[in-house]
C-alpha cells in the first residue's frame, strides 16, 4: 500500500478546507485500494459540531457502501484524529489509521488520553494499527500557510 499516494489526496482536500476558511484537514477512507469516502474539515465556518474531516469521510464511506461498519478499511488524514474522531474510528472498526501531523493536546494517539490506541478499550472495540508522520512536514506546512487574501 502506498500511503504517500493517499496522503497526497488528503493534502489536496485539506487545501480546499483552508481555502474555505476552515482548519486545513483532509481525510479519506480506502477499502480494497479504492477511495470510498472523502471529507474536508468544515469548522469553524460550518454549523455542525461533528464537522471534522475524519467523521465526514467515514460517513461518506458508509453512505457509499451501505455498510454499518468499516472493517477492513484504512483511514488517511492529515492530522492525528481527535478524541471524538478516535471514538468514531473504533466504533466503526477501522483497522488502520494513517495520519500526517500530531495533535498532542487533543489527539487520540499522542495525548494523555490515547483513546484510539489504549489497549484497555480493546474489550469494547479493538484498537486499529496506527502509522503517524506520513508526509508530516507537508501536513504541518499546510497548517502554517495563511489563507490567500481575496482579490478585489
Amino acid at each position: 500500500m502506498n500511503h504517500e499516494h493517499f496522503m497526497r489526496r488528503c493534502l489536496e482536500l485539506a487545501a480546499v478546507a483552508r481555502e474555505q476558511g476552515n482548519t486545513p484537514v483532509g481525510s479519506i477512507v480506502v477499502l480494497d485500494g479504492a477511495i470510498i469516502g472523502e471529507g474536508i474539515e468544515t469548522l469553524p465556518t460550518g454549523t455542525s459540531i461533528t464537522g471534522h474531516a475524519e467523521t465526514l469521510a467515514c460517513q461518506a464511506a458508509l453512505d457509499a457502501t451501505a455498510r454499518r461498519d468499516l472493517a477492513g478499511a484504512i483511514l488517511y488524514t492529515t492530522a492525528e484524529p481527535c478524541f471524538m474522531c478516535g471514538y468514531a474510528i473504533r466504533q466503526l472498526r477501522i483497522g488502520l489509521v494513517v495520519y500526517g501531523k500530531e495533535t498532542p493536546v487533543i489527539g487520540a494517539v499522542t495525548s494523555i488520553h490515547p483513546i484510539l490506541t489504549d489497549p484497555a478499550l480493546d474489550v469494547w472495540r479493538p484498537a486499529p494499527v496506527v502509522i503517524g508522520g506520513v508526509l508530516g512536514e507537508q501536513c504541518k506546512e499546510l497548517r502554517r500557510m495563511k489563507k490567500p487574501r481575496d482579490q478585489c
